[in-house]
C-alpha cells in the first residue's frame, strides 16, 4: 500500500471518529500531523475492540493481531493495513519505539477483563509526545492524563477524574512546548465533567482557548 494513502486513510479516521483528537492534532507542526493521525486511528482500532466482541477471548484474539504486527510476526498482513503502514512510517521517521504501542494492546486486553483502559490512553500520551518531542519520561504525567480522561467517562468516577486533572495540571510545566499538542484533549474534562453531552462546537472552542493559552501549563 502506498503511503500517502496510509496516511489520508488514517486522517479521515480520526476526523469521523475521534473529533476531538483530530482537531487537537492540528495544532502540531503541520509535518509531524500525519504521524499523530496513525497513532490515533491506531487507537481507535484497538479501542473499539471491547465494544464490537461478545468474548473476551475474541476480543484478545483480535488485539494479539495488531500485537504481532507491531513485532513484526506480521509483516505481510501488517503491509496491507493503512493503521500499520503508516504507524511504521511514523515510527520510523520519528524514532518512536514500538514498545508503547505494545504496552497500549496489551492494556486493552486487559480491558476486556474489566481493567480500566487507563494505561492504554497512558502508553497513546507517551506515544504522542514522543512523536512531537524530543524523548523525555512523562510516563507519570501521561498516566494522570489518562487517569482524567478515561474516568471522566463515568460518572461515577468524576470526583477520581477531577483529582487526576488537578494533579496532571499541576505537573503541566514538565510536559516540553512542542509535545503541549498531545496533552490537548485533556482540557476538555472540567466540560466534560459540567456538561457530559456538550456539544462539538462546544468543545472545539474550549480546545481552541486552551491552545491558545498553551494548555497544560500552569
Amino acid at each position: 500500500m502506498i503511503v500517502d494513502e496510509a496516511y489520508r486513510y488514517c486522517e479521515h479516521q480520526v476526523r469521523h471518529h475521534d473529533k476531538d483528537r483530530f482537531l487537537a492534532s492540528l495544532y502540531a507542526p503541520a509535518e509531524r500531523r500525519p504521524f499523530l493521525f496513525a497513532l490515533y486511528a491506531f487507537a481507535l482500532e484497538i479501542g473499539r475492540v471491547r465494544r464490537v466482541v461478545r468474548e473476551p477471548l475474541v476480543g484478545t484474539i483480535r488485539l494479539q493481531w495488531w500485537r504481532e504486527a507491531l513485532d513484526g510476526t506480521r509483516a505481510e498482513e501488517a503491509g496491507a493495513n493503512p493503521v500499520m503502514v503508516a504507524l511504521q512510517d511514523a515510527a520510523r521517521r520519528s524514532g518512536l519505539e514500538v514498545d508503547t504501542l505494545i504496552d497500549a494492546v496489551e492494556a486493552r486486553q486487559s480491558e476486556l477483563y474489566g481493567t480500566s483502559a487507563v494505561e492504554a490512553e497512558a502508553a497513546v500520551f507517551v506515544a504522542a509526545a514522543r512523536l512531537l518531542a524530543p524523548p523525555v519520561d512523562l510516563a507519570a504525567v501521561a498516566r494522570q492524563a489518562a487517569r482524567a480522561v478515561t474516568f471522566a467517562s463515568d460518572p461515577r468516577r468524576s470526583d477520581e477524574a477531577a483529582q487526576a486533572y488537578a494533579a496532571f495540571r499541576a505537573h503541566g510545566a514538565e510536559v516540553p512546548q512542542p509535545a503541549l499538542p498531545a496533552f490537548l484533549t485533556v482540557a476538555l474534562v472540567p466540560l466534560r465533567l459540567r456538561r457530559p453531552e456538550a456539544p462539538q462546537w462546544r468543545r472545539q472552542i474550549e480546545l481552541m482557548r486552551a491552545a491558545w493559552f498553551g494548555f497544560p501549563r500552569p
